[in-house]
């Protein structure tokens, strides 16, 4: 689902456009709900992969060449929940 920011406005009464806060509540709103839904499509890919026995990610070793292609695979293929799920692998691996 795409979220903007136009889908969190609502009146606010504000006196003038230089004193409203409500776009920055808007976006914030927006920002939150965009990182949680793709957040849950990265968990819902997660355990689906987890059932099909893919496992091993908080394995330093985890990280060899062939992981990197196929990173590598899932970028040429505009795959950005595996994507992410790669990042987030990387990023729980870093000391």
């Amino acid at each position: 689902m795409k979220h903007t920011i136009e889908q969190h406005t609502h009146q606010c009464g504000c006196r003038s456009v230089g004193e409203c806060m409500c776009n920055i509540s808007a976006e914030r709103k927006a920002l939150i709900a965009c990182v949680d839904d793709f957040a849950e499509n990265m968990k819902k890919k997660l355990l689906q992969k987890m059932v099909e026995g893919k496992n091993g990610w908080e394995d330093p070793e985890w990280f060899e060449a062939d992981r990197l292609a196929a990173l590598e695979e899932h970028l040429e293929k505009s795959d950005m929940i595996d994507v992410a799920n790669f990042a987030m692998f990387v990023w729980n691996n870093q000391s």
